[in-house]
């Protein structure tokens, strides 16, 4: 029996847009929709028969999906403010929201589907998942709507322009005379950081900066791991002006090593983050970051599940509004 994956081979293209075709997203052009379609009845493909009866089924249940919560990740108030506004989009188009938080092997035991089945679940929205994640690699072959919050593998995203939001931060710094620029970033395994990391790069490019080996350095996500990085690449590269974490979290890990090290802030290193939680401003110096509005991310979500659902066409990836805050780290 054919699979998803023998017709994104046929057709000569990814299986998201396999999917996306056989779901009528508006982004895959005519061509490549029909191409797919005729492939599709070449080889007798279709989607998962109970896959497509749960989608038929058009619960009015949206799943929001938190993969690997740590204790660390409620720091910045990130989740309660992406549930204010995913709550709020549900009451207004009259859906009913569960939370569900799920780690790695709760996702080996149980497939997306079969959670979707067993939680009636018409639609969903995922948070968090990593390239390592069963339900990363599932996301391309569902049939319910499903909107990814900074997970690009998603069939519709959702997030903050992180290649403009990062380039500005990094123009901010060449303004304010840093040339040396070091990235502390989260994770290997998560889209986001490559994002960030790829628009990082591109920015440090454009401004002509020199990008020696271990400019960027991994944390995780952590405030602790960022601190301790921060350490191990001043020893290496002591030259360093300025270093941009891709989080406030890590930034503030950042900015504990340096005071142990007795490096003034913003004098000989400026800081930047990245998320603007409430506790930033009310560092030793305020911290500078841009701030991503989640609760409009939240909100955004849902209500794009709620169009998908309703057979409306939506465009692959929707961008809220972010901020730069320019305070004294930079």
């Amino acid at each position: 029996m054919a699979s998803i994956k023998d017709v994104a081979n046929r057709a000569g293209v990814s299986i998201t847009t396999v999917s996306r075709a056989l779901n009528n997203y508006a982004d895959v052009s005519p061509k490549t929709k029909k191409r797919i379609l005729e492939i599709c009845e070449e080889l007798h493909y279709s989607p998962n028969p109970s896959a497509r009866n749960l989608a038929l089924k058009r619960s009015s249940v949206i799943g929001f999906i938190f993969s690997d919560v740590k204790e660390t990740d409620m720091n910045g108030n990130i989740i309660y403010r992406l549930l204010l506004g995913a709550q709020a989009g549900c009451e207004e188009r009259g859906y009913e929201l569960i939370i569900l938080f799920i780690n790695k092997k709760k996702q080996e035991e149980k497939s997306f589907l079969e959670l979707c089945k067993e939680k009636n679940m018409g639609s969903a929205v995922v948070y968090g998942l990593k390239s390592t994640d069963p339900y990363y690699r599932q996301l391309p072959e569902l049939s319910i709507p499903c909107v990814g919050i900074d997970v690009d593998k998603a069939p519709v995203m959702v997030g903050t322009n992180n290649d403009q939001a990062v380039e500005e931060l990094i123009e901010l710094l060449y303004s304010r005379g840093k040339r040396r620029i070091a990235m502390v970033n989260g994770s290997f395994e998560a889209d986001i950081s490559r994002i960030r990391e790829t628009a990082f790069i591109r920015a440090m490019r454009k401004l002509k900066l020199d990008l020696p080996q271990k400019s960027v350095r991994y944390a995780d996500f952590f405030e602790e791991k960022a601190y301790q990085e921060t350490k191990e690449l001043l020893k290496e590269r002591p030259e360093i002006d300025a270093i941009f974490a891709a989080s406030d979290l890590m930034a503030i890990g950042v900015m504990r090593a340096l005071r142990e090290m007795r490096r003034d802030i913003p004098g000989e290193i400026a800081v930047a983050g990245m998320d603007g939680i409430q506790v930033g401003a009310y560092m030793d110096p305020p911290l500078t970051t841009v701030f991503q509005d989640f609760k409009a991310m939240g909100y955004k979500a849902v209500t794009m599940v709620a169009d998908m659902h309703a057979g409306k066409e939506v465009p692959y990836i929707e961008y809220v509004d972010h901020r730069l805050l320019i305070r004294k780290s930079v």
